[in-house]
């Protein structure tokens, strides 16, 4: 069995549990304080779930679990607090992170890592808040 066999029939596994609402697609939804992750999750989901708002020191205190289905496939995204925030040390919000997905998920479909539209350009301290 060749290694390409081996992830098809995976994906296939994957799409069967997805459509028959065994498993939720789960999405962790990141990056810095006031970047917009609450809102590109109310967007994700298609109604106002997570708050939004603007706060010197963020508004998503904790790691928030958001629930939808789109054509009879759950998701679940979750919002975590911003990094690089006055509040928090990012290795503590980290941990919170990885702790509640291991709580809660068997893993992680898709990581979205958010970085503000203006910018042209992702910053260092980005790079290592992604790779962390």
């Amino acid at each position: 069995m060749t290694a390409s066999t081996v992830k098809e029939e995976q994906l296939y596994f994957l799409f069967r549990s997805l459509k028959s609402g065994s498993e939720s697609i789960n999405i962790l939804v990141t990056g810095k304080t006031g970047v917009g992750k609450s809102s590109l999750i109310n967007a994700i989901v298609g109604e106002i779930l997570a708050k939004e708002g603007k706060s010197l020191g963020g508004v998503t205190r904790e790691i928030t679990c958001h629930e939808g289905k789109v054509n009879h496939i759950k998701f679940e995204v979750w919002d975590s607090p911003g990094l690089q925030d006055i509040t928090e040390d990012d290795g503590e919000i980290t941990k919170k992170i990885t702790q509640t997905l291991r709580q809660h998920c068997s893993h992680l479909h898709l990581f979205l890592y958010c970085i503000r539209m203006d910018r042209d350009r992702v910053e260092v301290s980005e790079l290592k808040s992604i790779q962390q």
